[in-house]
């Protein structure tokens, strides 16, 4: 399966360098064939003027000498330094001992013999040459010459060479032009995805700024636009919230005194049933109403952290004493180290909010850990209950998010701010919160606080 390379720039890239490559190779195939082409024609134009002065010198040659051909070879080797095979009525002569009759490619004589003249490209001994060769009018005989092309040969080679690292240096250069170009042309998509990071991260006044540029002009306005809509949106969401939560708090502090005073009075089973299941959704209504207070006033960046050093244990005493767990449920391996600087009030809303979501999901709370990671302090807190499915480790720590888990009718589900606000009071602290499996295979709910 063909791999292809991830992200626009390393594609780009590549797409760059594989067209430079392209490109170079074919303009270097055509230079070398080109000049393959005139180099060969030049040494063939000029081997074959040399070999036609050479073959009538050896037609005189052949004309003055004696019958057995001794004074032709001697007259050959003296007069010129070609290597040459001449045939004097049937018998073969051979200037250079390499060279011979036996050389001439196959068919090579027939041709000469039935044209007048021939000439062809052979390897002899691994030696390119040129051989050509002419008939000797009058005197039964033809004369051959291998012309070398070993340097017409060599000639090519430092060519092809010099046209390989050209198209090299060629393909390296497109890669670093396509690197950069795609740099420059991606630069715009990095700061969208900037401004959107610093959007999610709650800086909701974040803009582009492309310059002017008529091709990401219209885009950099859309994002802007979107972008202020957004702001505007969340911001009338962010104070209808904190309104309607303000206005509610005098109803249901009148509603619960109410139900003080009837408590008091001489009720009927059913009315005294009537009253009670009236006050727990009083009851109900106020934490959420606190609750949305709260994150309204996170979401306005008006929440004040309130650092103090603080003994750890005792804070997390408190917090099982209010919440109605046993204390031995409680481990600590801080040993004398118990003091870590912590805003008392979140760090106490942090694990209440982590003991109820124990008690009404996991059966309650079966242990609470706390130990020291480099500095860090770690509060875990455990229960037997389903635990939590992979998929909604992240989800449950959303706004009115409230799990896949099951729940019995005569304990309904909270409101779904629980987890989110112990989210946003750990971020406070500069800390993080996540959720794991217990050794019972129930949910783990780590917090971790850096040292301050």
């Amino acid at each position: 399966m063909k791999v292809l390379p991830h992200g626009l720039r390393a594609r780009s890239t590549v797409a760059f360098a594989m067209l430079a490559l392209a490109l170079s190779a074919s303009l270097s195939l055509a230079t070398y064939e080109l000049a393959r082409s005139y180099l060969l024609d030049q040494r063939t134009s000029f081997g074959t003027r040399q070999v036609m002065v050479n073959a009538l010198v050896s037609k005189g040659l052949v004309a003055a000498s004696d019958a057995d051909g001794s004074d032709l070879l001697d007259s050959l080797r003296n007069g010129s330094n070609a290597r040459a095979v001449l045939r004097v009525q049937g018998v073969w002569y051979s200037v250079v001992v390499d060279l011979s009759e036996a050389s001439l490619p196959p068919g090579f004589v027939d041709a000469v013999d039935k044209n007048g003249s021939a000439r062809q490209v052979t390897t002899v001994g691994g030696a390119p040459y040129l051989v050509i060769g002419i008939q000797l009018p009058g005197l039964r005989s033809a004369y051959f010459e291998f012309v070398p092309l070993a340097e017409y040969e060599g000639t090519l080679n430092t060519l092809g060479t010099v046209l390989i690292a050209a198209a090299s240096v060629t393909t390296v250069g497109g890669a670093l032009g396509g690197w950069r170009a795609s740099r420059r042309v991606l630069r715009p998509l990095g700061q969208v995805a900037e401004a959107a990071t610093a959007m999610s991260s709650g800086d909701l006044s974040r803009r582009l700024t492309v310059g002017p540029d008529p091709d990401l002009e219209p885009v950099a306005n859309s994002f802007n636009e979107m972008a202020s809509s957004l702001q505007q949106r969340i911001e009338r969401e962010l104070r209808f919230t904190a309104d309607v939560s303000h206005e509610l708090r005098t109803p249901i502090t009148a509603m619960a005194a109410a139900i003080g005073l009837a408590r008091r009075a001489d009720l009927p089973d059913r009315a005294a049933f009537a009253v009670d299941v009236l006050d727990a959704q009083v009851e109900h209504l106020r934490r959420l109403t606190l609750e949305l207070l709260e994150i309204s006033r996170i979401d306005a960046g008006v929440a004040d952290l309130r650092l103090e050093e603080a003994d750890i244990e005792d804070l997390v005493g408190r917090a099982l004493v209010a919440a109605k767990v046993p204390a031995e449920v409680l481990r600590s391996s801080l040993g004398s180290d118990l003091v870590h600087h912590v805003d008392p009030i979140r760090f106490e809303r942090v694990l209440a909010n982590l003991l109820e979501n124990a008690a009404r999901y996991g059966g309650g709370a079966t242990a609470v850990h706390l130990w020291r990671e480099g500095g860090d302090l770690v509060v875990v807190v455990d229960d037997d209950g389903p635990g939590v499915d992979p998929g909604d480790r992240t989800a449950i720590f959303g706004r009115f998010n409230r799990g896949s888990a099951e729940q019995p009718e005569d304990r309904p589900k909270g409101s779904g701010l629980g987890l989110a606000l112990v989210d946003e009071h750990v971020k406070l602290h500069a800390g993080s919160v996540a959720v794991g499996v217990s050794p019972r295979g129930g949910a783990r709910f780590i917090v971790r606080i850096p040292r301050i």
